[in-house]
């Protein structure tokens, strides 16, 4: 993301939470998880979604999760049942034991491709089951930690609300906005992410929160984290064109350019005019060696905007790569009308140059380059000097 970019998302940022209504404090409660149920799935998988849910609660404020062994304890003292599929009534006995408010119940279920995983929440005083939340993965296990996540943000939502909350002056909403916003103004992106990923605990499904913790990741270079918060924010916002084209960019900077089309794709179906999609889509053509539909994405980036440079490098280089050097050329002049003092457009341009056979249009852009990229400078003397 550019700085101008990233000016704009937290000037978007601050003003929706300076008019997001904060409601009442909310009161402290005790949250006790059993271990979900696998059914049909792999054995694992119940109690890696179990453990996902429960540090996810556990990091929320106000909410105080109980842990594993002391309530297989309790129940194993008064010789309650907790295996397999227990019983509201028995979920609410084994909530009393360890003082919880409320009972998590849940499985996780294989139908064909897809995995399904559904939680209950039991009220422990009433032995009612209160609410019921599913969600479903179309790429089996591969998804189950973005589930488990959406999952464990839906029930926050019920449990505290959507909105924030005020709460003590070193647990207050704005307090993390305002330590975020100072350490990621100085650069110090890792350093603010701590105090974001607060803020998503307040608000788990605001997808405009998700995406700002997406691009920092990315900044960080934590691609793998950059997915999963982006896929987050699309699930809670569908409508976001910037967080579908940060999903597609982190897939293409983890290698997966399969996977990348589909977001860059329906982040052209939002925003048809986005430039960074248009340009990592005829990337990952590129990468997998279909040139003419990767020239076609290039061409198109540089008609949304004229003034992005890495799409007149990419085509001219692809250009090069397959031997029209005039193409080539005149990309790249066009591209240094934007950007003259860029080092690699005009080593191109000189390499251009001389596989046209023009040896004194490749020397004068060597003797730029020497106030430019002294290293690249010699590399195009040195190519002049095999073609003399």
């Amino acid at each position: 993301m550019n700085a101008n970019f990233r000016r704009s998302i937290i000037s978007v940022l601050i003003l929706f939470l300076a008019l997001l209504p904060l409601r009442a404090g909310a009161a402290p409660m005790t949250v006790a998880v059993h271990p979900f149920l696998s059914q049909g799935a792999s054995f694992h998988l119940g109690s890696s979604i179990s453990e996902i849910v429960s540090t996810s609660l556990a990091g929320a404020r106000d909410i105080t999760v109980v842990e594993r062994m002391r309530l297989a304890e309790a129940a194993r003292k008064q010789k309650l049942a907790m295996s397999g599929v227990v019983e509201t009534s028995t979920a609410a006995r084994a909530g009393k034991l360890v003082g919880a408010r409320y009972f998590i119940l849940g499985a996780v279920s294989r139908f064909g491709a897809l995995l399904i995983v559904t939680a209950r929440l039991v009220d422990v005083q009433s032995g009612r089951v209160l609410e019921s939340f599913e969600q479903t993965s179309k790429q089996g296990e591969d998804e189950m930690v973005l589930v488990s996540r959406n999952l464990s943000a839906e029930l926050l939502a019920f449990l505290s609300g959507d909105s924030p909350a005020p709460g003590d002056p070193q647990k207050d909403y704005r307090y993390y906005l305002y330590e975020a916003l100072g350490y990621y103004n100085l650069g110090q992106y890792r350093k603010s992410l701590p105090f974001w990923e607060k803020m998503t605990q307040l608000s788990p499904r605001n997808g405009l929160l998700r995406f700002v913790v997406a691009g920092i990741y990315f900044q960080a270079k934590r691609y793998s984290d950059a997915l999963l918060a982006a896929q987050q924010a699309v699930t809670w916002d569908p409508s976001f064109a910037e967080a579908h084209l940060l999903e597609g960019k982190a897939y293409f900077l983890l290698g997966d350019n399969h996977k990348a089309t589909p977001p860059l794709d329906r982040a052209l179906e939002l925003d048809p005019g986005l430039t960074e999609a248009l340009f990592l889509k005829g990337s990952a053509f590129k990468n997998r060696k279909r040139v003419e539909e990767a020239a076609d994405y290039f061409l198109e980036a540089i008609q949304s905007d004229e003034s992005y440079v890495p799409a007149y490098l990419a085509l001219g280089q692809l250009l090069l790569e397959n031997g029209a050097a005039d193409e080539a050329a005149g990309v790249l002049l066009s591209g240094m009308k934007h950007q003259p003092e860029n080092g690699t457009l005009r080593f191109l341009l000189g390499t251009a140059h001389l596989m046209r056979g023009d040896l004194k249009g490749a020397k004068e852009q060597a003797a730029a380059l020497k106030k430019i990229d002294e290293k690249l400078s010699k590399e195009l003397e040195a190519l002049c000097s095999k073609n003399n």
